[in-house]
């Protein structure tokens, strides 16, 4: 699934910056597929394994992770970085392949380094996707009537609360997920200061009373200042989509 967001006329000065090609080269795609975007390329950290778990009911004991999941962020294509004032989007990619016997509540949180800011608009919202097994099929959680994308972030333990808008698992404030699940979480953010990768975009991931991981990616953007808050006619693919087969719904 692509999703298109309308934007202005792109207007860029200057020097832009370029992700290095032995940068790019280690970046993963979608957990199960290594084809990179051809349309609004993300720009992906490494996996993070978080918590394990027994299978259900398992005897003799099987055990697996809990959740995986990755993060990154949009950028111009082929392989610019965004500026300084443009708007770009950090997702969160998370995978279900335990088998806890009650699934597993998810608290989310972003963490973002000084200098960028979240930049939720009308011609920016935030995006919600859900992958549902048996079989395979796309959700939109915005549309659920338990759950909704969230537009405002509290502060949260250690950065911002990414709750569900209606409340989500219980009224709790958590994603729910079980085994065969997957989850993915677009939030447009802003840089309002340069940015060379020494900080990272980081999410705040607790599926698990004591159990907390932390995918992250270096963060880049460049000096140029854009006087505008939408990028141009910007197409962004959903990594839940990427998957083979692919979901029904993409």
């Amino acid at each position: 699934m692509i999703i298109r967001l309308q934007h202005a006329l792109r207007t860029a000065m200057g020097f832009a910056f370029v992700l290095s090609t032995a940068a790019v080269a280690q970046l993963p795609g979608p957990l199960s597929l290594s084809e990179p975007d051809v349309i609004t390329p993300w720009y992906n950290g490494i996996i993070a394994h978080i918590g394990t778990v027994q299978y259900c009911l398992s005897d003799p004991p099987i055990f697996a992770d809990r959740v995986l999941g990755y993060t990154g962020f949009s950028h111009p294509p082929p392989d610019f970085s965004p500026a300084v004032g443009e708007v770009f989007y950090t997702h969160l990619v998370l995978a279900h392949p335990g088998n806890p016997c009650t699934g597993s509540a998810v608290g989310i949180e972003l963490i973002l380094p000084p200098g960028v800011e979240t930049a939720v608009s009308a011609d920016n919202p935030t995006f919600c996707y859900a992958i549902l097994p048996n079989p395979n099929r796309l959700h939109d959680m915005d549309t659920d009537p338990d759950y909704g994308c969230p537009t405002t972030f509290p502060q949260g333990l250690q950065g911002l609360a990414v709750r569900p808008l209606r409340g989500g698992l219980s009224n709790s404030g958590a994603w729910g997920m079980a085994m065969g699940f997957w989850l993915e979480i677009l939030i447009p953010v802003r840089a309002t200061q340069v940015q060379v990768g020494n900080n990272a975009i980081a999410w705040r991931v607790n599926p698990d009373i004591g159990v907390v991981g932390y995918p992250q990616v270096p963060v880049f953007a460049n000096g140029d200042v854009i006087f505008r808050d939408q990028m141009e006619n910007n197409l962004l693919n959903l990594d839940l989509c990427t998957l083979s087969p692919p979901p029904q719904g993409c």
